[in-house]
């Protein structure tokens, strides 16, 4: 049988889509129940296969669930590199071609119009606020950074990941925890054994985020495992759970054990 290889845009054509949403120019278009694109405008990655199955079907029934969602496009896409899942043009390619209907039913208001630029380059692209917004990069890079095959249940930390969009995007989404897959396992097993630490998580999430940013800027973290991110969590736990307040994330105080 042969494989048939993955598209995507070239890099100037995925640009000039680009550029176009920017001026608000290509807007109207996203509205559209598809999205016409230009075929010569489109080229075969080598060695990356097109998944066989239907999942971009499967993925519009599960618009409202992102945690399924994000299951069923990792595991189509688990073979492609880390440095390809870094790459906007190949997201692009996916929310205009296949993915256009997840995409738009997931992001509904380009149906209604009241999309702007940043919207429509957040989900469709990689805006200002990065891969962690568009509507197929996120869910890929959030399992990924999640997934752990050596429990029976792989998925049992990712499920926790995406309890809370806002700790998976805004929170979780910056610093060094975008790609620190042992950092994420670390702090992600803290929270399942720490269940009352899960109250008020956004402001606690940020808190944990902002404490190994800082963090990282003394230590080597990148070499660290999962058990020193947990061990930090642990060590830490009374801490964490004094943020009640969104002001107690600039208290100092919190941070002073950082040298």
């Amino acid at each position: 049988m042969i494989m048939e290889l993955q598209k995507t845009f070239k890099e100037s054509y995925m640009k000039t889509l680009r550029d176009a949403v920017k001026s608000g120019e290509a807007l109207p278009l996203y509205a559209k129940d598809s999205f016409e694109i230009d075929q010569t405008q489109i080229k075969r990655l080598a060695n990356v296969r097109k998944p066989e199955n239907n999942v971009a079907e499967t993925m519009v029934e599960l618009c409202n669930d992102d945690f399924k969602a994000a299951v069923l496009l990792y595991e189509a896409y688990r073979d492609i590199s880390p440095l390809l899942a870094s790459n906007e043009t190949f997201w692009a390619y996916l929310t205009h071609t296949d993915f256009y209907p997840y995409t738009q039913k997931r992001w509904p208001n380009v149906k209604n119009g009241t999309a702007s630029s940043n919207y429509v380059l957040d989900h469709w692209f990689v805006g200002n606020n990065g891969l962690l917004r568009n509507s197929c990069a996120s869910l890929w890079w959030c399992i990924y950074n999640s997934i752990d095959e050596m429990r029976g249940n792989p998925y049992e930390l990712s499920e926790i990941l995406f309890s809370n969009y806002t700790l998976r995007v805004i929170v979780f989404g910056s610093g060094i925890l975008i790609r620190h897959r042992e950092a994420m396992i670390g702090i992600l097993e803290f929270l399942k054994n720490n269940p009352d630490v899960c109250q008020s998580i956004e402001l606690r999430g940020q808190f944990i985020t902002k404490y190994f940013n800082r963090l990282g800027a003394v230590k080597q973290l990148a070499f660290l495992d999962r058990s020193y991110f947990k061990y930090v969590c642990e060590q830490m736990k009374d801490k964490i759970l004094s943020v009640v307040k969104r002001e107690q994330l600039q208290d100092e105080s919190l941070y002073n054990d950082i040298v």
